[in-house]
């Protein structure tokens, strides 16, 4: 079994988590968990949107996908 402690929260967020943990089925640290969990995640996507956002691509990128583009229309049909 897993080392437990205590910590201290507001008496109304400690009967928020005690009820939605209830409504799932779940015990109050299985609902943390999950939270925390979908947290991360969330944070995981967001880092992926910003990095995506910031057009972080390779620096030969367009070089390399224009010669692609070029090969593709170079007039030959597919054997």
């Amino acid at each position: 079994m897993p080392e437990m402690t205590t910590i201290k929260v507001p008496k109304e967020l400690r009967e928020t988590v005690m009820r939605s943990a209830r409504a799932e089925g779940l015990t109050a640290a299985e609902f943390l968990q999950r939270v925390t969990d979908e947290h991360a995640r969330a944070q995981r996507f967001a880092a992926v949107r910003q990095a995506y956002a910031g057009g972080g691509r390779d620096c030969d990128y367009d070089e390399v996908t224009e010669a692609w583009d070029q090969a593709a229309d170079d007039g030959l049909t597919d054997a």
